[in-house]
């Protein structure tokens, strides 16, 4: 984790999580680990960033261990069959 990792949010942290090696994608602004750019919290997020002059983060491949290891929420749209 870098410490300008934004961190997920303690709802996300405390729900179930896909297998450690599934891999899926980050940013270093998000709070959220998603599983591809096509999601549509992640576009939201996009979205959100550009109406209010925030720097667009790379997307980084990784692994749902890796994103929780770097406190990284998992997205609810995405891995909606871990609720």
């Amino acid at each position: 984790m870098t410490t300008d990792d934004a961190q997920g949010w303690g709802y996300q942290l405390d729900q179930p999580w896909p297998p450690p090696d599934t891999p899926g994608i980050v940013t270093v602004g998000g709070r959220t680990f998603h599983r591809d750019e096509g999601c549509s919290g992640y576009q939201r997020g996009v979205r959100n960033s550009i109406k209010y002059g925030r720097k667009l983060n790379p997307v980084e491949q990784v692994t749902a261990r890796q994103a929780k290891e770097r406190g990284k929420g998992r997205c609810s749209v995405c891995w909606r069959e871990y609720l």
